[in-house]
């Protein structure tokens, strides 16, 4: 790594949420496995009972002002988080306390079995003492990330510049390396600077016609083109366990999507064969369900259930939707995918008004406010990836409990939440209990349920970066060629110029 190595990217989606892997550190961490996640400062543990489990800690771990991280740290940061957790999920409830057992060995109590423990324990990030001193964990509907600039982390990444909490996020972030990370020779790269907010054209033109602008862009499906056409990027696509997740505003008084028949008919008039075609450009697979068909816990089941017939005739689909006028909340990126939609729509005589933003927080703002609020719109959109390494990434929207849903309610729904938090999620029982709700929702047309999509990232040519499945950002994995624009001397030779094929990336 030199001191001028340095990547710019563009972070549309949940970047307070793909932060955490880059500045913080947290017992165990996301990963594609079957099982979600993976060991971090934490190197193994043990389940004792249904309420009790063991952590070792790695001792060879200091957080970025060099202190070091060991079992008194993470009791405190236990604590803190106790005192004000997110609340989308069920570990609030669920978590009793801490204890230190030695110097590197925790013990967790629970109050109730709570199978997602692993899964949540990868979002709650740990901080030094400094940190508390200035800013502290709140009840939130977000992940909370460094509130500020500082040394606060164990990450490979420190947060130089800007903030990022949910709602709140700066439109510029820079990151530097961790001196003191302890994954040896890692991050490749020494400074990182992230951009949250960039209208969609200008995120083309900045990476497929500069350098030194953009090197690291997810991109919209039909924009494909311009990528391969460049001098200055390439192409990269990878699969992925997110969906886009396009809620239904139930809690909207008088609202034509209260009638579940329009939410059947609406799911229904969908071709999602012809709108991965046109729409996704052939990158994203037919998803019967609001859980991505990649993911191991939906895989089998959407199989089953992948040529449904629909519910209605064609008569009764245009009977029940002409004249229907929906307001609709996205970001611009999506708009492919939404005149598609549009389409298909239009020809049962559905009418769809935008609301267009570059800005994801506007979006979630609507959604997340909802509740209290309740805001003019009918159709929201968001790009829901895999921030759990289980079902919860899909379910939670659908748990009325919690701000990210837009049903008003459904205690069905709820008490089999209630169920599902309890079993262990590699269980036979955890699988059965999903299927049940998969196939709950689908009836219920909860969400409008589009194709689940691939990841498709434009890189700079001179960069080497593979994405995750889930929703994390590996940048501390990220290299650069002698020829980037952060390190070369000279200008480009022409040789690196030349187009180059779609690069593939396959499911291992």
């Amino acid at each position: 790594m030199t001191k001028e190595s340095e990547l710019k990217v563009y972070m549309p989606t949940l970047p307070y949420f793909n932060l955490i892997s880059l500045i913080n550190g947290t017992l165990v961490k996301l990963s594609d496995s079957k099982r979600g996640w993976d060991y971090y400062l934490a190197y193994k543990h043990k389940k004792i009972d249904e309420l009790t489990y063991d952590f070792w800690l790695r001792d060879d771990v200091r957080y970025q002002d060099g202190t070091k991280f060991d079992a008194d740290s993470v009791v405190n940061n236990l604590k803190h988080f106790m005192e004000g957790p997110f609340l989308y999920s069920n570990i609030h409830n669920a978590l009793d306390s801490v204890e230190k057992l030695n110097d590197y060995k925790i013990r967790i109590h629970l109050k109730i079995p709570y199978g997602m423990l692993l899964n949540d324990l990868c979002v709650i990030n740990f901080y030094t003492k400094k940190y508390y001193e200035k800013y502290n964990w709140a009840p939130s509907l977000t992940a909370q990330n460094t509130k500020g600039p500082g040394l606060y982390g164990a990450g490979p990444y420190i947060m130089a510049q800007g903030y990022a909490t949910g709602l709140k996020q700066s439109k510029k972030i820079v990151l530097t390396a961790n001196p003191y990370y302890f994954e040896k020779n890692k991050p490749y790269i020494n400074k990182i600077t992230i951009y949250t907010k960039l209208p969609t054209k200008e995120v083309i033109n900045d990476i497929s016609k500069h350098e030194g602008k953009l090197d690291i862009a997810y991109i919209p499906y039909n924009k494909k083109t311009e990528i391969v056409n460049s001098k200055y990027a390439k192409l990269l696509i990878s699969p992925s366990h997110g969906n886009l997740t396009v809620h239904m505003n139930l809690i909207k008084k008088n609202s034509k999507l209260k009638n579940i028949k329009v939410r059947q008919a609406l799911n229904d008039a969908i071709d999602q064969k012809k709108l991965i075609k046109f729409a996704f450009r052939n990158e994203a697979r037919i998803s019967p369900f609001l859980l991505s068909s990649n993911t191991y816990f939906s895989k089998e089941l959407s199989k089953k259930h992948l040529n449904r017939k629909s519910r209605f005739t064609q008569k009764q689909l245009h009977d029940i939707l002409n004249g229907l006028e929906l307001k609709v909340i996205t970001q611009d990126r999506f708009m492919s995918v939404w005149k598609g939609v549009e389409y298909q729509l239009s020809q049962y005589g559905v009418k769809l008004i935008y609301t267009i933003t570059s800005d994801e927080k506007v979006v979630l703002e609507k959604l997340l406010n909802n509740r209290k609020n309740i805001y003019d719109w009918d159709l929201l959109i968001w790009g829901n990836e895999d921030w759990n390494g289980s079902p919860w990434t899909a379910f939670f929207t659908l748990y009325t409990k919690a701000n990210w849903c837009s049903i008003d309610k459904d205690d069905y729904l709820v008490n089999e939440f209630e169920k599902l938090f309890r079993l262990d999620t590699n269980s036979k029982e955890f699988q059965k209990g999903v299927n049940k709700i998969l196939l709950y929702s689908y009836e219920k047309a909860y969400t409008l349920v589009l194709p689940s999509p691939n990841i498709v990232i434009a890189l700079n040519k001179e960069v080497y970066y593979h994405p995750s499945e889930m929703s994390t950002f590996p940048l501390w994995n990220a290299k650069i060629t002698p020829y980037h624009w952060s390190i070369r001397k000279g200008n480009l030779d022409k040789s690196r110029l030349n187009y180059l094929y779609p690069i593939r990336i396959k499911n291992e």
